[in-house]
This record gives C-alpha cells, structure tokens and sequence, in this order.
C-alpha cells in the first residue's frame, strides 16, 4: 500500500512531465538570446496565435473564439466588465460558487448600480428551477460552475443554457473543476462565456488559462482597453514596421477578430501559454473520454469505499452529477473533520476541508494519475480514525 496520497488536483493539479519540458526549453530561450530580440519575440508571438488555435482544436470549438488569461477570475473580470448592463438588470450566481465570481462583478455594478442576486441552492445540490426562482424580466446573466467546487456537484448546463437563451440572458460558465478531467462539451452546450484557469485538472501552474466567448456575441462586447498585441500585425510585419521612420503612435491599426481582443496584448507569459497548449496535446493525445473514464472510475472508487466505512457523501451520488471532486462527512461534524484532516496532513494524504453557505466538508479529487493504491490508503486512514 502507498505511503502518500495525493488527492487535491481540485486544488493545483500535479504538473505534467511535458509541460515542464516545454516550460523549462521557453526559459532556456530567454536565457540565451543568442539571435535577434525583435526576430526573437515575432517568434514567441507566432508560436503563442499558433497555440491558440490548437486548444481551439482539442477543445472542438469556432475559430477565433479563444483567448489567454491569467486565470478564472481574470476571464470572469474581463466579461464582468464587458457586459452591456444596466441600472435594473440583475445577474444571477448561486450560493456555492467560489467568492471570486462574486467578486469580479463588483466595479461594474457599483457604476451601473445592477444587482448580483444570491441563488439559494439546496443540500449541494445546483438545479435550473433554483435560478428560474431567482430569475425575472430584469436578469441578464447566469453565472455558474460546470462542476461545483466545493462538492463536485456537476450541473446540468445544458438545460441551464436552454433557460437562459429563453429569457434573453447570458450563461457565463467557470469550468476550472471540470476542464481536463471530463468532456466540456462546450459548443455543443451553446454557452455564451466558458474560462478556466490552467492551474487545476490541466495540470499547468503556470498563470495562464484560457477564455472560450462564443463568435455569436464576441462582437457585441468590447474589453476596458487594446495593448499593442491586440493590434493586427501590420501589412509588412513587426520588425519593419518598427524600424519605420514613417511609424507614428497614432496610426490606425487594425484589431484582432475575436475574443484574443480581450488578452492582455502586451509582454505575455509565454512560459504559461505554450505550458497550456501542451497540456492541451497531451490530452488530446490520451483522449478526453479516455481520461474522463479513468477520472470517474476513482471518483466512484472512493465514493464506494467512503460508504462502507460510514462516511456521509456531500452532494449526490446520482451518475450524471458526477466530477473528479468526491467530498464527504463525518458525524459529528466540523470539528471531527479537522481532525481526520489533520490525521490526513500527518499521513501524507493530501485533500482540503472547504464549506460554504454551510455545504462542504473533506474533499478529495483523483485525477486519471491517481493509483488506486494511494485511494486505499486514504480510505484505510479512515478506517482507523472512525474505529478508534
């Protein structure tokens, strides 16, 4: 049996062996610049619209309708800001969600003055009649998590964006807890917005994620300002163009199409880019479904052993709700798992306690690496506690 267990890719995923390399080969480039600077960095910027193109690819979706992002939040702020909102519009999120979606919509509210209004969900469990309650004439925006951070819950997006299209709202998706575990179908759904932060299930701690706007409304909406990536390149490329006597600050470029307008358009992380787009071959290599059956597979491992030994599952059981997240309780409540919690830390297996709005508890999430070994070990930890 294992010795450790890591069970927290819900937290940061374990990096991926070849995005180290590609990682560490980006920064080696820096180090030696052996070439010209301004030839060196039209290189990195092809590479990087070239990467763009490529998680289009694996991830099925339009052309032009991705762009780079530091992370969740980042995109979440981006389109929180771009949104045309109004002073009686409202903007629904549920009461599971991570506060930082909460957040992000903040300064645009306290300008506009439109409401971001609570959804009150029940025992963990996220549902389309929940946001139809909370919903009027007046909501604009439907803000949800693909998969529930806190209990795995994985929502019905499909029926949410169906309602949502029925009112005349957007569905903004966080999908940091399902991208690179399960199949995001993200088209096929018919979103509006969908981001994830790389950091988590696609196994790349690098600061960079990814923001999908779907073409059907990316022209409708516009970011608070342009850098100079965000320009197209002009007709005689960068490096002359630079070099011009005849350039002046104020010419008129052209922008980017689609939703790369709203990337930083400056010094970008390459490092975190081309890390993000080789986790994207890597799962394209291994195959979505692949993963996401080994994925399910261990979550349903431990949720199964969970049960025989008397924990209490958090959420639902219920097949089609499942993720790679399998939180569960103990009787007795918080303070008894603190100090499973603090058993687990002793061990070596590694999990996070989280709650919020009084739904959560320990929460454990394999992802297609995990060896069943280091779930047994977990489990027999359990065990143990429970008995003595």
């Amino acid at each position: 049996m294992a010795s450790t267990a890591y069970l927290d890719s819900a937290c940061i995923g374990k990096i991926h062996p070849e995005v180290v390399r590609v990682a560490e080969e980006t920064l080696r480039g820096f180090a030696e610049l052996t070439g010209d600077p301004t030839e060196f960095t039209c290189d990195l910027f092809d590479r990087y619209e070239e990467g763009r193109s490529i998680i289009e690819r694996v991830l099925n979706l339009e052309k032009n309708s991705v762009a780079y992002v530091e992370n969740t939040s980042h995109g979440l702020g981006l389109i929180a800001n771009a949104l045309p909102l109004e002073r009686d519009d409202n903007v629904l999120v549920c009461d599971l969600e991570f506060f930082s979606t909460v957040m992000c919509w903040k300064r645009h509210q306290a300008q506009t003055g439109f409401e971001v209004r609570p959804v009150k969900t029940n025992n963990g469990i996220v549902t389309v009649d929940d946001f139809k309650q909370a919903s009027d004439s007046h909501t604009k925006a439907i803000v949800v998590s693909s998969v529930q951070e806190i209990n795995g819950y994985r929502v019905d997006i499909d029926e949410l964006a169906d309602f949502a299209k029925s009112i005349g709202a957007y569905i903004i998706v966080d999908g940091i807890q399902e991208v690179g575990a399960l199949d995001p179908h993200i088209v096929e759904r018919d979103v509006d917005v969908y981001c994830a932060g790389g950091h988590k299930w696609l196994r790349n701690p690098l600061g960079t994620g990814f923001l999908y706007i779907n073409p059907k409304i990316v022209d409708t909406i516009e970011p608070d300002f342009y850098g100079y990536f965000n320009a197209m390149p002009p007709e005689s490329g960068w490096g002359p163009y630079l070099e011009s006597p005849a350039r002046s600050p104020y010419d008129d470029l052209k922008y980017v199409p689609g939703a790369a307008k709203f990337e930083i358009g400056a010094t970008l992380n390459y490092q975190g880019a081309f890390g993000l787009v080789k986790s994207m071959e890597c799962i394209e290599a291994e195959g979505i479904k692949m993963i996401e059956a080994a994925v399910l597979q261990r979550r349903r491992y431990m949720q199964e052993g969970l049960q025989k030994i008397g924990a209490l599952i958090c959420g639902t059981t219920e097949e089609k709700h499942l993720s790679g997240i399998c939180t569960f309780n103990l009787k007795g409540g918080i303070e008894v798992e603190h100090r499973l919690k603090d058993l687990f830390d002793e061990k070596n297996i590694y999990c996070s306690l989280r709650y919020v709005s009084g739904v959560g508890g320990i929460r454990l999430s394999a992802h297609s690496y995990t060896g069943f070994d280091e779930i047994d070990y977990m489990l027999e930890t359990v065990k143990e506690f429970l008995e003595k």
